[in-house]
């Protein structure tokens, strides 16, 4: 028994010795704490190849046949959804830190409306937003189908034999999303205990519980919380609203001439309105112009011109007025008041037809 305690004793002076000349290679235990806790990812189902893929940015086409011996995080995204723009600075992260540790970011733009199907108008917001990673065009949506997937942005997390372990809706859980990238990594041999990063949790920079209002779409096949829902509005075909004399709260109203489309309402007239009676810390307008001429847009909060503490980043001003130019076809900010999430009411005003309206975003 004394021979067995000895050498039990010799192997923890062994052990710590081996310990002591590593320390500045090993992670402290906090650090390894966010892997210690996930419990072993299920395996949920086989992932589904890519298909109906139309084009690539980034990269030469792809399969998650060929990425086999990787993990594979594929990413739902549109280029005009506020939600999935908040996620760029996490996912361009993930893939700077474990892009040579066999993991592979891979973008699926699959796009809302049909303006989101043009390569040229995505590989214009891949530029802005510093995306490297590889991005397929799935512009009629058979990939999105072939994973069922129902929400932008969603996250599917692949494991090297090509099942899906793990996958988050929408934006937030980040530090969870990165500990199973991490999991898995682990789980392959493809990251070392020592290259284990600490991982915090970030705070999202938008209070959802104090926006107020819900997103509003202005085409007919999703259009809601229209204030003036006068008789015998024609899909397809102008018509002229009258401006209202109340505007009632989470409503928005037309004013002038517009044909109500599926995807848009576009503005027909030579002077009208979009109002808005909204609750949040930021408004953002999904807008083009027809024929892709410039259309410039005077902008209004609470009866007053916009100022450098309430204006959105496509905001400028001119003698003293508050304008948005729209050309491209995007998201436009057109209202930041920073921390602050009360109720306000905004007006666009228009002085030129060709504007097509496609949606109010929040936050």
């Amino acid at each position: 028994m004394r021979y067995i305690f000895l050498l039990f004793f010799a192997f923890l002076l062994g052990l710590g010795a081996i310990l002591y000349l590593n320390k500045n290679r090993l992670p402290s235990l906090r650090e390894i704490v966010p892997i210690a806790q996930f419990q072993k990812l299920p395996i949920k189902r086989e992932a589904p190849e890519l298909v109906g893929i139309q084009d690539w940015i980034n990269s030469e086409p792809l399969t998650l046949k060929e990425l086999r011996g990787k993990v594979v995080l594929v990413d739902f995204w549109t280029y005009t959804c506020i939600n999935c723009i908040r996620t760029f600075p996490h996912l361009s992260e993930w893939h700077r830190k474990y892009k040579d540790s066999g993991f592979v970011l891979l973008g699926v733009h699959s796009p809302e409306f049909n303006f989101e199907k043009k390569k040229e108008n995505v590989v214009k917001e891949v530029r802005k937003y510093g995306l490297e990673y590889p991005i397929a065009l799935d512009n009629d949506h058979e990939t999105w189908n072939a994973f069922q997937n129902r929400y932008w942005p969603a996250e599917y997390l692949i494991d090297v034999n090509g099942n899906i372990r793990y996958h988050h809706f929408g934006e937030g859980r980040y530090a969870e999303t990165e500990s199973a990238i991490q999991q898995l990594l682990l789980e392959a041999g493809l990251l070392s205990i020592d290259k284990i990063t600490e991982i915090r949790k970030v705070p999202s920079d938008v209070e959802f519980r104090k926006i107020g209002t819900p997103e509003i779409y202005l085409g007919y096949s999703r259009i809601k919380n229209l204030g003036n829902q006068e008789k015998n509005i024609p899909p397809n075909e102008p018509y002229t609203f009258s401006e209202p004399k109340n505007i009632a709260q989470n409503r928005f109203y037309f004013v002038g001439t517009w044909n109500i489309m599926p995807e848009f309402a576009e503005f027909g007239g030579e002077e009208g309105k979009l109002i808005l009676r909204y609750k949040a810390n930021k408004v953002n307008v999904v807008l083009e112009s027809r024929e892709n001429l410039e259309i410039q847009l005077e902008v209004r909060l609470d009866g007053e011109y916009l100022t450098d503490q309430n204006k959105g980043a496509d905001v400028f001003f001119k003698d003293g007025k508050s304008f948005v130019n729209v050309q491209n076809s995007k998201l436009y900010n057109f209202v930041d008041t920073g921390n602050t999430y009360d109720w306000h009411t905004l007006e666009i005003m228009i002085f030129s037809p060709g504007l097509r309206a496609f949606t109010f975003t929040f936050g």
